[in-house]
């Protein structure tokens, strides 16, 4: 690894927020060669959070550039909040994201100082959140479980999917709500409607006591990340939209429907002003039409 780290320091640390190390957390060297991320204890730097794989990620040297590599089959690793599929260069000031909320902040010193990875306490982004949830699971769970769950299984296959050729990303799944991240509002309405468009075409094969409908609900705010996991009124009022859909439809809020004003292929139609639970302002909506 010599000739790749020519010009750069041999060494660096991981430490907490901030372009110097703080005392009183761990530091973790950042070598010349390769350094592995993730939660088992054979890699060079682990953090043993649950929505960390086992492998995580990996850094290495390569033509002066410090690279990153994806390497988790489960979970995402995100640089600026895009997720990383192929080796991507690092720069200072990135930010890398392991699965659910952690936070890495990479200063690259060329003064003779150490290069330096931090892990950032906290960060705000603006997203556009996407809130899924199945109407009538309880009565589908209680016909037949093993039915439902594959359906569950085979329709976040679709998620999936869409989710990730529009640069967005899964952040929780409980039961039957999924809670979706995406860059712009036009990503997640469009991911929305080809995702209900399919369903629509998988309940055409079966009976409609067996049809799994979404609700879904689309906002769009700025979202605090820290290593505890996401926060802010932009998702909890996703989910309060969601829960006003027909299965089957989609509804956004007003800040999401003035976002897309001018694009081509959205129409929308004014449902109501809504006071929504626990949240102090009053909310529009719009039904989205597909």
């Amino acid at each position: 690894m010599a000739d790749d780290t020519k010009g750069f320091p041999p060494v660096g640390v991981l430490t907490p927020a901030g372009t110097k190390p703080w005392p009183s957390e761990p530091q973790y060297p950042l070598g010349a060669g390769k350094t592995t991320i993730g939660r088992a204890p054979h890699c060079d730097v682990q953090i043993n959070h649950p929505t960390v794989s086992r492998t995580h990620a990996e850094l290495s040297w390569a033509g002066g550039h410090l690279m990153l590599t994806h390497l988790s089959s489960v979970n995402l690793t995100l640089v600026n909040g895009i997720p990383v599929r192929e080796q991507v260069a690092l720069r200072t000031g990135d930010l890398i994201e392991l699965a659910d909320g952690i936070l890495l902040r990479l200063e690259v010193y060329t003064s003779g100082e150490e290069d330096t990875l931090a892990i950032s306490r906290d960060d705000r982004r603006m997203y556009a959140v996407l809130y899924a949830d199945v109407a009538g699971y309880s009565r589908l769970i209680e016909d037949n479980d093993i039915a439902t769950a594959r359906q569950i299984e085979t329709c976040l296959g679709v998620f999936r999917d869409e989710t990730q050729r529009r640069n967005g990303r899964i952040v929780n799944i409980a039961g039957d709500g999924i809670l979706l991240l995406f860059p712009s509002a036009e990503a997640a309405l469009s991911c929305a409607i080809v995702c209900q468009g399919t369903f629509a075409q998988l309940n055409l094969r079966l009976e409609p006591a067996r049809r799994m409908e979404f609700r879904i609900g689309i906002n769009s705010g700025d979202i605090l990340i820290t290593p505890a996991g996401m926060h802010g009124d932009a998702i909890n009022i996703a989910a309060r939209v969601q829960a006003l859909a027909v299965p089957g439809g989609i509804l956004v809020t007003g800040v999401v429907h003035d976002q897309l004003q001018g694009h081509e292929g959205f129409k929308f139609e004014y449902v109501k002003t809504n006071e929504l639970k626990n949240i102090s302002r009053e909310v529009r909506t719009y039904r989205v039409a597909m």
